[in-house]
């Protein structure tokens, strides 16, 4: 528990909350004592309004986000004060930018939160109306105030951006000894669907974090090369990743195991117990790299891996192995992938204590690119969305026809703060139905807990002291929750706004009760349009997931099949995609679970589509088997039956492609699959009885014919397997379309 607190006030989260709160305390403290308070106000309001656009990232983008932010809401904030007496004017602006200030979203992440900034001053701008040149005024005071949080910040960048790549790993960690816990627990688990839905999400969730961790360190290495505390991070990153795939690569079974006998179950689960250990002593590290601490040695694990080796060669005694071969190699397999992902944690153990064994080749400028995914600013982007096939205009248009509703009830029925409603509106609504229904909620129980503390305060004093010291504490903690966690931020969201407010007026119930019934009136517009304006449903979006899925894993296994045959040094292009094929399958999951909590009139072919996202993972995992495996194990030469299996299943996802994309497929003639089957038995065979032989003889095995055999069996089960997968698929998607 001390760790966790410890860890969550050294976060990047808490860091920057800390940073805006200070920034904008300091601002208005600075204003208050030389100026005026109004001053004070003025440039608060201009720090909060470059923040949001804060994240990390490239140097160049953080300076220009801001900028740009600031810009949108000096723009925003004129335009509405200027028409702000004349309602024949004021509508046709406010159409015009809050459609422009969403829109912008089309260019991502950092878009939609220097959009927010926009939307933001829009709202902001009905809370005090000015006129004349105290508009100018304020215009100088938001803009002084974002220059002054642009340099705050600035100034801590580097903390900010080391404690934020700190955190992503700490999480990164914790999510991947999740992950390979859930599948040692699947072993013995009854409700394997659940278990197979929770690594799906958790899958996704690393392949987020692996994307962002990818874009900062590759950016940092190639600005400021290889100091040792970033090349420290990059091996953790680069461990991290091989981890996961070779947990991905290595999928059990569970049918096989389920009908095996109980002797091997038993063996199986000794294994598994080493794997555990070894998992929990993954999740150990996560503490040890915020606090920068030396992680205590552990000779345990050694110990228990042996006593699985042990546990094989007693499986061996108690069978005949010329029967329970397979059986063998199966538990062999699991030892191995036991002790690589041993050696795994062994080594990140050894980077995080500085201890570091091995350097980092330094890519070229051009590869290092082919790994960030880069966002495209480009104009064609925004024209290409100006349809309602688009989900982002279509959340445009909503967005402005309920923003004009909520404004509209403000005015007819003379509420105080009509603002508050258009902020609570620009905050909860989402391109999505289900984020926004989640949000609405969330905001709806945070601004009740929030009024109910503040009405519990207001109760018990009305100390100007402690009003300053909760509204600091309040907004510190908003800024710090507001992406992980939005029910807690919407708590100390109206925590500040209430006692900010209690500061400059005496009636604070007042306040409490305007707030209260302002925000829920927003959320519950936002809610009713999402669900009756253009609503954006996954159905509508879930083929092309579908598509891109099965693409980026038809390229993935050609990647596999180059790197076979040409047993290449460079990994490159096999390791691009991959990437490609793991962040695609997580988008389709992602997509799947959203529908799965839309409307039950909108879920379409709920159970077909379940089976394509259960099929596709699989496939990901046999391809990302084969690939490992020819990556780790000498290998013989390619034959001609390994390419009749490969074209087989190339032209079985070429078909899901062109059912999906409505195109003509363009197949390659394969040879008689069943030739290559058997083939591939008869030569397996004949290694089997050349073992045979040898056992009847009483020999040893060597490692020569142990790795021959492993490979024919291995190579052939999978082969065998990617095109049921591949078939399964193909027979899934015309179902489903």
């Amino acid at each position: 528990m001390k760790n966790n607190i410890l860890q969550f006030f050294k976060s990047y989260r808490f860091t920057k909350g800390l940073l805006i709160s200070t920034a904008a305390f300091s601002a208005i403290t600075f204003c208050y004592f030389f100026l005026n308070m109004v001053i004070g106000a003025g440039m608060a309001f201009g720090v909060l309004l470059a923040s949001t656009s804060d994240i990390p990232g490239r140097k160049k983008h953080h300076i220009y986000g801001v900028l740009i932010a600031i810009l949108l809401a000096v723009v925003s904030f004129v335009c509405i004060q200027f028409t702000l007496t004349n309602l024949y004017l004021l509508f046709p602006t406010l159409i015009i930018l809050v459609f422009f200030n969403s829109y912008i979203s089309v260019y991502g992440f950092r878009a939609s939160l220097i959009a927010f900034s926009g939307l933001l001053a829009i709202s902001l701008s009905f809370a005090k109306p000015q006129s004349g040149i105290d508009i100018l005024y304020n215009v100088l005071y938001i803009i002084g105030g974002g220059l002054w949080y642009l340099l705050f910040s600035s100034l801590f960048e580097s903390m900010r951006t080391k404690q934020y790549s700190d955190e992503l790993l700490t999480e990164c960690i914790q999510l991947t000894a999740e992950y390979l816990n859930t599948r040692v627990a699947s072993l013995s688990s009854k409700d394997r669907e659940s278990a197979l839905n929770r690594q799906l999400s958790l899958q996704n969730e690393i392949n987020e974090k692996h994307e962002t961790l990818r874009s900062m360190l590759l950016h940092k290495r190639q600005r400021s090369g290889s100091m040792k505390y970033q090349r420290q991070q990059l091996l953790i990153f680069i461990e991290l990743v091989d981890i996961l795939e070779f947990a991905v690569a290595n999928a059990v079974n569970y049918k096989k195991f389920d009908k095996s006998s109980a002797l091997f179950q038993e063996t199986t689960l000794q294994i598994a117990s080493s794997m555990q250990a070894v998992t929990n002593r993954l999740s150990d590290f996560s503490e040890y790299i915020m606090t920068h601490k030396r992680i205590p040695e552990d000779n345990e694990l050694n110990t228990q891996l042996r006593s699985s080796l042990n546990a094989i060669e007693q499986f061996k005694s108690q069978i005949d192995i010329k029967e329970k071969r397979e059986e063998v190699l199966l538990l062999r397999n699991l030892y191995d992938y036991t002790e690589r992902q041993l050696q795994k944690v062994i080594t990140l153990e050894r980077i995080i204590n500085n201890n570091l064994i091995n350097e980092i080749t330094i890519l070229k400028r051009a590869d290092r690119n082919k790994f960030i995914t880069s966002q495209d600013y480009s104009f064609k982007v925004f024209r290409e969305n100006l349809t309602l096939k688009s989900p982002i205009f279509k959340h445009s248009l909503r967005l402005v026809v309920t923003v004009l509703i909520g404004y509209g009830i403000g005015t007819v029925f003379s509420l105080q703060n009509t603002y508050w409603i258009l902020l609570t509106v620009m905050v909860i609504m989402r391109p999505g139905y289900v984020l926004t229904k989640e949000r609405s909620r969330q905001r709806m129980i945070g601004t009740l807990i929030g009024g109910a503390i503040a009405l519990g305060v207001v109760l018990i004093t009305n100390q100007l002291l402690v009003y300053i010291i909760i509204t600091f504490i309040a907004m510190t903690l908003a800024f710090t929750f507001i992406q992980q966690n939005y029910k807690a931020s919407a708590v100390f969201i109206t925590l500040t706004i209430i006692f900010v407010y209690a500061m400059l007026s005496p009636n604070a119930f007042e306040i409490i009760q305007y707030r209260m019934v302002d925000t829920l009136i927003g959320a519950g517009l936002a809610s009713i349009t999402n669900l009756l304006l253009w609503p954006a449903w996954e159905s509508q979006q879930i083929s092309e997931l579908i598509l891109e899925a099965a693409q980026t894993n038809r390229r993935y296994l050609h990647q596999v099949n180059v790197m076979y045959h040409n047993k290449s040094t460079d990994k490159l292009p096999y390791k691009i995609s991959r990437k490609n094929a793991f962040i695609a399958i997580g988008n389709l999951h992602a997509g799947f679970q959203r529908m799965t909590q839309e409307p039950k009139s909108k879920q379409q072919n709920l159970n077909s589509l379940y089976e394509i996202v259960v099929t596709q993972n699989t496939l990901l995992s046999a391809t990302a088997s084969l690939g490992t495996y020819i990556q780790i194990h000498p290998t013989t030469d390619a034959s001609a039956y390994f390419d009749t299996f490969m074209t087989s299943i190339d032209n079985e996802l070429a078909h899901c492609e062109a059912i999906l994309s409505r195109t003509k497929p363009k197949l390659k003639e394969t040879p008689d699959l069943k030739e290559a089957k058997a083939y591939l038995h008869h030569v397996f065979d004949q290694l089997s009885t050349q073992r045979n032989l040898e056992i009847d003889t009483g020999q040893e095995i060597n490692t020569e014919l142990r790795e021959h055999m492993k490979e024919v069996r291995i190579i052939s089960e999978q082969l065998e397997w990617l095109y049921s997968l591949s078939k399964n698929l193909h027979t899934a998607v015309k179902m489903y379309q």
